[in-house]
């Protein structure tokens, strides 16, 4: 890795001026060679190096978005990385706040800049078709008053409406967009002259309100808002308790419920949309809806991942249970939750990294990417490019599917292969600072040893030094003793035997190999189990989650967009979806 150069408060405010001034005129070389510089640069304040990261992919987004706009744009991709890279930065200062570390006027600073940050990296997931994932992220800056959030959010929606198969649906995000658009438009004096001329400039805003009120006007006394329209019947507190749960986590497989948590929405309603196939009379019933087999296999396994997620999340923290009762419990002593809560996420977990690669098993079979005995070498990550190559397959080159370009990009964030890559070798493997965890959470989980602990009394704990000493400690005798033997050993060889300095030879080569032997140890033992405050592990569960939730969207609605430019050639007879 890179060393990064510390830079000055007036250095940073030059970089600033000059991201500014290079992207206004849209000179995209002189903005990645800036970016890069950037890359390598810091500041001892976390706050500076969040604007850093901000500069660096509002660099990268400017050149994608004009440049650079392919369906695996790299350059799109480390806007990304970025991005998420200064909202780490941003949680940083929101825990150092309380703190006294910043004056007001810098938390004032930094609230205006993590509105903007929030806001542009919204922008960039709608850009790579990760529209509800952008949705949910543009509500903060709109709750803190950002009209550039309120219109970035208007586009998504209407960017979305386009997209469904349902045209209830449908009306309902158009609704929402114009909506939006309504507010930004109102409010247009609070955007920047530059922004202000182009707004007023930009004809689809009126055209679209204008479209917009002629269908309300015409259809919409029929359809309600989501909010006053019926939800459904429950049977008990318990069922009424978990769908309000799913819908105010956003978790249901439905559009909607990435604008409103009314209980209408509590349906998981996108399935397989309709598709065009060949006539077969080789096919079985069962062998013909193998499709719409296996993605109803993937809402039931989700579901039901999804299921574990809220029980997991009900139970107390050290709630006993009689599931695992047959047996003594070893107490390990660092306070490990091994109970029922801890064993439905880690259950949930599992099946959520399972629907990635179903995702891409089901996209290799559908559309033939490959021959089919090269199933077993099918992954999330690797599904979109050419067999040993990083070229894309043909259905994906300038492909105009936002949705298969949005899984294409969440693909890069899940990492599928069982090897360490080095970040200077797969930058890809860094757009998420999560995924590093995830992944290596994934891999402990089904291989070696995972350990769920509470993470305040496990903190404790581990703060507390060794009795015998730290391993600092034992690498700087180590250290020492091995250069003292080194003397030894010289001064022996230029004089006579003296039986005295080979017994103290001996001891210390004695002493060496138990530092050595101790050491060693250390390092196998500590690295056995890989040890996640329950917490952190219950957020990183709910985040997997909500994520293969997106890709089964996603997948629905990039096949319709696929079937939507077929010609329609002959004849074609409707095929009965049977239900239970």
């Amino acid at each position: 890795m890179v060393e990064k150069i510390q830079i000055t408060i007036d250095e940073h405010n030059k970089y600033c001026a000059q991201m500014d001034d290079l992207c206004d005129k849209s000179d995209f070389n002189g903005i990645v060679s800036l970016c890069q510089s950037l890359e390598k640069s810091t500041h001892s304040s976390a706050i500076i190096r969040m604007h850093i990261y901000y500069n660096i992919a509002s660099g990268y987004s400017h050149v994608g978005a004009r440049r650079d706009n392919t369906f695996d744009s790299v350059t799109s991709g480390l806007a990304s990385l970025n991005f998420r890279k200064a909202l780490a930065e941003a949680k940083a200062v929101e825990r150092d706040q309380f703190n006294d570390i910043y004056t007001e006027s810098e938390l004032f600073a930094f609230a205006d800049l993590k509105s903007r940050l929030q806001t542009n990296f919204a922008n960039e997931l709608d850009h790579q078709g990760r529209r509800l994932e952008s949705l949910a992220i543009y509500n903060e800056p709109i709750r803190a008053g950002n009209v550039y959030a309120v219109l970035g959010k208007a586009r998504c929606l209407y960017h979305l409406a386009e997209s469904v198969y349902d045209d209830g649906h449908a009306f309902h995000l158009y609704r929402e967009s114009a909506k939006h658009y309504q507010e930004a438009l109102s409010r247009v004096e609070e955007f920047d002259p530059v922004h202000r001329e182009a707004i007023r400039n930009d004809e689809f805003h009126n055209q679209f309100l204008s479209w917009f009120s002629i269908k309300e006007e015409q259809i919409g006394a029929e359809i309600p808002e989501l909010e006053n329209l019926p939800g459904s019947d429950f049977k008990t507190r318990k069922e009424k308790d978990y769908f309000a749960w799913c819908a105010e986590q956003r978790l249901f497989i439905n559009e909607l419920n990435s604008i409103s948590i009314a209980s209408v929405v509590d349906h998981d309603v996108l399935n397989l949309p309709g598709f065009t196939t060949r006539m077969n009379p080789l096919l079985t019933h069962s062998e013909e809806l193998s499709f719409h087999g296996h993605f109803n296999e993937m809402k039931t396994d989700y579901c039901y991942a999804r299921y574990l997620a809220y029980m997991g999340c009900s139970i107390p923290l050290f709630e006993e249970h009689f599931f695992n009762s047959t047996f003594e419990q070893v107490d390990t002593l660092d306070y490990q939750v091994d109970n029922l809560k801890a064993h439905h996420l880690k259950s949930c977990f599992r099946i959520s990294y399972s629907i990635f690669d179903k995702v891409a098993f089901f996209l290799h079979r559908f559309f033939q990417l490959d021959a089919t005995k090269n199933d077993h070498q099918i992954d999330f990550k690797k599904i979109w490019f050419k067999p040993g190559n990083q070229s894309l397959k043909a259905m994906f080159q300038n492909s105009d599917n936002s949705h298969f370009r949005a899984l294409y990009f969440l693909s890069r964030e899940i990492r599928q292969a069982g090897r360490d890559v080095p970040e200077d070798r797969d930058p890809s493997y860094w757009f998420d600072p999560d995924t590093e965890r995830l992944f290596k959470i994934r891999n402990f989980i089904e291989h070696r040893s995972f350990k769920l602990v509470d993470g305040v009394c496990y903190r404790i704990t581990e703060s507390f030094p060794s009795s015998l000493g730290s391993v600092d400690e034992y690498k700087m005798e180590l250290s020492e003793k091995t250069n003292e033997l080194a003397r030894m050993i010289k001064i022996k060889g230029s004089q006579h035997s003296d039986p005295d300095l080979d017994t103290r030879i001996r001891k210390l080569e004695e002493r060496i190999e138990q530092l050595n032997n101790d050491l060693d140890e250390k390092a196998r033992m500590s690295s056995y189990s890989l040890t996640v405050g329950i917490e952190e592990f219950e957020r990183l569960t709910i985040k997997l989650l909500t994520l293969a939730k997106d890709a089964l969207i996603y997948l629905s609605l990039g096949i319709h967009h696929e079937e939507r430019k077929k010609a329609s050639i002959g004849l074609t007879i409707p095929r009965y979806v049977p239900k239970k």
